[in-house]
């Protein structure tokens, strides 16, 4: 099954799909699979869902956290009984409670959790930032607004550690090094494996192309240079849509447009280059032919694990831009692949985009050496030497 229903369930996808082609029997497990036929789970779990957000909303942090109170009986599933080897992705969301992992884990069977954010090692949230709470006890969290609350992270953390610390079959898998070094920091993460395994792509499927037919589609017989990113969570705080106006709107509107993958009206309304939005894709080809259409994507995430938005875009010879920051520098090879900015440098952002576009050779050369990087690295042929731990 493949759905592009997210990042981890894009990751998750591609892994199984890689696994399979390399004679591996992968099957996989959805909370759609848990839900189809069953009316009543189903009203269960959208309560249980509606209470987790009023929980979140009451402490103020919205979707910046997930706590795992809640989840089904995995460790019952016939999927799960017949496995060897079993790999969690994302289970935030009512999929599995912290008590279903450790009755997960009693099984005895080796367990990778294939971390997609800092969830599995913290109190709750998904990304830190420059806290370094979780390495200790995720106590007094700068992000919780409510502190006059009980201290719900904390307790999270505590139940966390001690529920998984006496299980050695439980080990950490993270697609950057950035982050494998926060599960190797975290006090959650001691005394297990913890290893990077690379998110992996269909390096056939996501290849150059027809650049001139492609940015037809989008803007006609206009010769400006196209600035592509994504915009669909632009109020998210993690996404840095402030830094990304201000990168925008410092371009030459006579020599930039701006195609964005996604739709949100914030982003026409603020910046003062011709937008076109791709409004909601599913398709695969439709994407790429997105990527073809651009001369450059640019991100100004300020915390991402390894964005498989980057990875799509370097496959088909796009050269990127990025800040320095959590597994951006893991794709993007500074002035070999892309431009790494100063991180939260609007201007050197910018500086990046006219960088890599502004020589037609260095733009040419940056082509080819994102598209090797991918496929020499993170292509599906790549996945006996990613999956070193099923010695393929």
């Amino acid at each position: 099954m493949y759905r592009r229903a997210g990042g981890a369930s894009i990751a998750a996808s591609r892994h199984s799909e890689a696994m399979r082609m390399a004679g591996v029997s992968s099957d996989m497990l959805t909370l759609d699979d848990l839900l189809a036929g069953r009316p009543l789970r189903k009203l269960i779990y959208k309560i249980d869902r509606w209470l987790r957000f009023k929980v979140n909303g009451l402490y103020g942090v919205f979707g910046s956290f997930g706590f795992m109170w809640s989840g089904f009986r995995l460790d019952r599933h016939p999927k799960v009984l017949a496995a060897d080897v079993i790999y969690l992705h994302w289970v935030d969301d009512g999929l599995l409670s912290v008590k279903g992992m450790e009755r997960l884990l009693r099984l005895g069977k080796p367990v990778y959790w294939f971390m997609h954010d800092m969830l599995p090692v913290t109190g709750g949230c998904h990304y830190s930032m420059d806290c370094r709470k979780y390495c200790d006890s995720c106590s007094g969290c700068p992000l919780i607004k409510r502190h006059f609350l009980p201290d719900i992270v904390a307790c999270s953390f505590t139940q966390k550690l001690g529920s998984w610390r006496k299980y050695p079959n439980l080990s950490f898998l993270a697609p950057s090094r950035w982050l494998a070094d926060c599960a190797s920091a975290s006090a959650i993460g001691a005394g297990h494996m913890v290893a990077v395994c690379p998110n992996l792509i269909d390096t056939n499927k996501f290849k150059p192309g027809d650049k001139a037919a492609a940015k037809a589609c989008y803007f006609g017989a206009d010769s400006r240079k196209v600035v592509l990113f994504g915009a669909e969570a632009v109020s998210n705080p993690y996404k840095g849509w402030e830094y990304m106006l201000r990168c925008l709107t410092n371009l030459d509107p006579s020599e930039y447009v701006c195609l964005v993958l996604g739709q949100n009206d914030r982003v026409i309304k603020e910046t003062v280059l011709d937008t076109v939005f791709t409004g909601r894709l599913d398709s695969e080809d439709d994407i790429i032919r997105v990527y073809l259409a651009a001369d450059v994507f640019v991100t100004p995430t300020l915390a991402d694990n390894f964005p498989n938005v980057l990875l799509e875009a370097m496959a088909c010879g796009l050269p990127c831009v990025g800040f320095d920051s959590g597994g951006v520098r893991d794709l993007i090879l500074h002035k070999t692949t892309g431009y790494l900015s100063a991180r939260c440098d609007a201007l050197d952002l910018k500086a990046g985009v006219e960088w890599v576009t502004g020589d037609a050779a260095r733009y040419a050369a940056l082509s080819s050496a994102a598209r090797e990087y991918v496929s020499g690295h993170f292509s599906y042929e790549n996945c006996s030497s990613v999956h070193k731990e099923l010695n393929l």
